[in-house]
């Protein structure tokens, strides 16, 4: 899972801009102030982990990311920043970003649902990302969510306003959360996104050009070519679990009809890679699991449920098998003072 580095630069940027020093959010960061030119390259999803944490320390603001999405250019997400910028309708605005997604990230999800009278904009962390950095995550739910507003403002000339906002994580600062947004919210939702009211969709984009969009959507479809080209197989499958399915894992036919493929091909192509869907699972299941319980207070019995496990005591079972532990000493050791 990777995404753009254009991302971290107007992060670091607008961070700096809230007067953050730029060197010292660099150092944290692990970066150069000089790398943050290299604004095409894809990092590792793991790549400044803490960068989110880092910006809430140094500038004491809880909804930091909803702040900067404010000032956020189109062209922090890379080359589909200039596509949005020459799309006929706010429609093909959010469609595009939808169709593009993987080419300035693979850790957080954009995907237009149109309906009768709205259109929902879900916008989903990677769920093993969102497990092991919640703050991240977070943030980056909020800053999605303004800089999604104001950058169809600024492409409209409209004061576009959602109808719904609704979070995944709990409540907090709702008043805040109100003053950017301007809709109704709600929290603890089963997913993240926006919903606007279906007429938005067709409010022209002031910059529309067909033939620059022809131009950016012919580079953009060669990106993402070359971006799968470079995925194994059972990547492929991590990455949709994790994205598609918030790393619940489905049946071997339900995750083949989605890859578009017989059962049989899907189990010959993990073989070519010497690998089985059961072991994808089990790694996965893994991951999540140490990653949940580190950084959660979810119950030992909704952790079970929510990796699939038929009850808590499989759970348990399994958890041992990975890491001679029980889940409770695992726990108490991440939130012991101590621990690294």
């Amino acid at each position: 899972m990777k995404f753009q580095l254009s991302i971290i630069r107007d992060i670091i940027y607008e961070a700096v801009a809230h007067g953050v020093k730029l060197n010292e959010l660099c150092r944290r960061a692990g970066l150069t102030a000089a790398e943050l030119n290299d604004a095409d390259r894809m990092v590792d999803w793991e790549f400044a982990p803490h960068l989110w944490d880092d910006i809430v320390e140094l500038t004491g603001d809880n909804l930091i990311g909803l702040h900067m999405g404010k000032r956020m250019r189109p062209t922090a997400y890379g080359m589909i920043g200039f596509l949005v910028q020459t799309c006929k309708d706010v429609r093909e605005v959010l469609s595009s970003i939808s169709q593009y997604n993987e080419t300035f990230s693979s850790i957080y999800t954009y995907t237009l649902e149109l309906q009768a009278d709205k259109a929902v904009l879900y916008m989903e962390p990677d769920a093993l990302w969102a497990a092991k950095y919640p703050t991240s995550a977070r943030q980056a739910s909020d800053i999605g969510k303004s800089s999604a507003v104001y950058i169809l403002r600024t492409l409209t000339g409209k004061k576009i306003t959602p109808i719904h906002a609704f979070f995944s994580h709990e409540k907090m600062h709702a008043e805040g959360y109100r003053k950017i947004l301007e809709c109704e919210l709600t929290f603890n939702a089963p997913r993240d996104g926006l919903v606007f009211r279906r007429s938005d969709m067709d409010l022209a984009v002031l910059g529309h050009d067909v033939s620059l969009f022809s131009l950016f959507d012919n580079l953009l479809q060669e990106k993402q070519k070359q971006l799968s080209a470079g995925k194994s197989f059972s990547e492929v499958i991590r990455t949709s679990i994790l994205s598609n399915f918030k790393g619940q894992i489905p049946s071997i036919e339900i995750i083949a009809a989605h890859l578009k493929m017989h059962t049989r091909t899907f189990q010959r192509r993990l073989a070519a890679e010497n690998l089985s869907y059961r072991s994808i699972c089990n790694d996965l299941r893994k991951e999540l699991a140490l990653a949940i319980i580190a950084r959660s207070d979810k119950s030992i019995a909704e952790i079970a449920e929510l990796l699939g496990y038929a009850d808590h005591t499989s759970f348990r079972r399994a958890f041992k098998s990975w890491t001679k532990s029980l889940p409770k000493t695992v726990r108490a050791k991440a939130s012991s003072p101590n621990s690294i």
